[in-house]
């Protein structure tokens, strides 16, 4: 799965949203580094290396993230500091295949991109 494609990210559908606020994610993101985050939400991170690359806007309602998109070049270590800094593993993230119209959980996708 080394190739671009679109994904949203969801919180578990009990939830409704996600356990941090739009404000929290910018703090947080902004201090990666090569991760650029704009007021809109829109944000693109890069790899040293240019090994991956991630972009795509963050959504709130309610004080709370209530949608994250995202295309890019997924690798399991960038993903997985993405989606802790959105609450997971404690809060239950569905990974919406944009294209197929299918979710699929965190671990399932993380499985799906190393192999």
């Amino acid at each position: 799965m080394s190739d671009s494609f679109p994904i949203s990210l969801h919180p578990d559908a009990a939830a409704g949203l996600f356990p941090v606020s739009f404000e929290q994610v910018e703090e947080t993101w902004s201090q990666w580094p090569r991760m650029f985050f704009e007021p809109d939400g829109s944000f693109v991170w890069v790899a040293e290396d240019q090994s991956w690359q991630l972009d795509g806007v963050v959504y709130d309602r309610d004080d709370h993230v209530l949608r994250v998109d995202l295309t890019g070049v997924y690798t399991s270590a960038p993903f997985q500091q993405l989606v802790r800094s959105l609450g997971w593993p404690a809060a239950k993230l569905r990974v919406e295949m944009v294209h197929d119209g299918q979710f699929v959980d965190v671990e399932q996708f993380l499985r799906d991109i190393a192999s």
